[in-house]
């Protein structure tokens, strides 16, 4: 292979490398929607590792360039330096442990002083088989973090993985089958990582919403028996109206208009107290939206509210208290900040199907993508356990479910059927 096809070579399986590399990065964090940067990203690994490859070829020089490739490619995505860190080291792993398969393999014919165009097609396809059972694997959790003792288990095990392949690739004495040997060990120690490592992810991320989905349930109760107090209070100054009439008029009639003024005011004050902000009769409903809408107007955001359902419409309590609870606490930590804060909400029974629509004002822009947050450190409260419950108990209805930052506000929309 002359020194022309040789550089076109290298250049084309590096590109085809960088493809895969960025189907790996795509299962632990979100690419940016700036495709000219991540475009620059790619070109400057390929012209990193190419160069390398091409020029000098040694195993400890190839290894830092691919390293270096990987960072540039994790710059223009989305998430915070623990996953871009996590999604570094394992490719590079993989890598390492792809190139003793390969060096195992082709011992015969396989030269690391030398560019090898079989040994480069074979990694290439071994790469591409791994990511796409690292696909399957992160994918459903890749939003998720480890925490900090877990954390530094997997990156001192991915670390340690590199510097072995390392020193085994320098060394010449060892055999094919003995390579053989420590490449199975090595896939196999790290395929069982990633596995415990996501399972106690699943783990520990059910034991928390189901821990957070009873808190949240008994303090909902708690709340539907206040407002229920509150409903029979208004009831009972209903009652008594007529009563405050006659005192009224007894005083008007007297010609008594200050005691009139301090009457008047303490009815006033009385029903302020009293009246909730939703009244449909649905106990469910009434009881969490009370809560939480006056928990908005405590905190001086604007709120208006329209509410048009059944009073004996048929849902889960809980399922409302679930949905409503988290989207309008989420509503409410959004306006943290914000100068004119405000949260409109809408919800209405049409033909079987139950519509709800709530819009706020918030402090920053909220990035969406598939009718998720996308999590940065500004985002936390929105992208919490929250929203994930909201569709943990939407998944029960035959529902519609959209997400959406447009012009000064973001807006969430759901129909479910009921």
């Amino acid at each position: 292979m002359n020194e022309i096809y040789k550089l076109l070579f290298i250049i084309a399986t590096e590109v085809i490398r960088i493809i895969i590399t960025s189907r790996f990065a795509n299962s632990f964090v979100e690419k940016t929607e700036d495709h000219i940067k991540r475009i620059g990203a790619y070109a400057c690994s390929v012209v990193i590792t190419t160069t390398a490859y091409f020029f000098f070829n040694l195993a400890w020089l190839n290894l830092i360039s691919t390293l270096a490739g990987l960072v540039i490619i994790s710059l223009p995505y989305y998430g915070k330096v623990k996953k871009k860190v996590q999604f570094v080291l394992y490719v590079l792993a993989i890598s390492c442990i792809i190139d003793l398969v390969v060096y195992a393999l082709l011992s015969n014919t396989f030269d690391y002083e030398n560019y090898s165009a079989p040994a480069s097609i074979l990694s290439l396809f071994l790469l591409f088989v791994v990511q796409l059972v690292t696909r399957r694997v992160l994918m459903k959790n890749k939003n998720e973090e480890l925490d900090s003792p877990h954390w530094w288990r997997y990156i001192v095990s991915l670390v340690v993985c590199i510097a072995v392949s390392l020193i085994v690739i320098m060394d010449d004495t060892i055999s094919p089958l003995s390579l053989s040997a420590v490449c199975g060990a090595f896939l196999v120690i790290n395929l069982i990582i990633v596995y415990l490592f996501e399972d106690l992810i699943e783990t520990r991320k059910n034991e928390y919403e189901n821990l957070i989905l009873r808190d949240q349930a008994r303090a909902y109760e708690k709340e539907l028996l206040m407002q229920q107090e509150k409903t029979d209070e208004m009831k009972a100054f209903r009652h008594d109206i007529k009563h405050h009439l006659a005192q009224m008029k007894a005083l008007n009639d007297g010609k008594h208009v200050d005691k009139l003024d301090r009457y008047i005011q303490e009815v006033a004050d009385n029903l302020q107290e009293t009246v909730p902000m939703s009244y449909t009769g649905n106990i469910g409903v009434d009881g969490v939206l009370n809560y939480m809408l006056q928990k908005a107007k405590d905190k001086g955001i604007a709120v208006t509210s329209k509410v048009v359902i059944p009073e004996d419409l048929e849902i889960s309590v809980f399922d409302m208290n679930i949905i409503l609870g988290n989207l309008l606490e989420n509503a409410i930590e959004a306006n943290d900040g914000v100068e004119t804060p405000c949260i409109n909400f809408v919800m209405k029974y049409v033909k079987g199907a139950i519509l709800i629509e709530i819009s706020n004002t918030r402090n920053h822009k909220v990035n969406v993508k598939n009718n998720t947050i996308i999590s940065t450190k500004k985002q936390v409260a929105l992208h919490g356990y929250g929203l994930r419950n909201v569709k943990k108990v939407l998944a029960k209805y035959d529902h519609l479910l959209d997400l959406e930052d447009v012009d000064d506000e973001f807006v969430v929309r759901i129909m479910m059927k009921v």
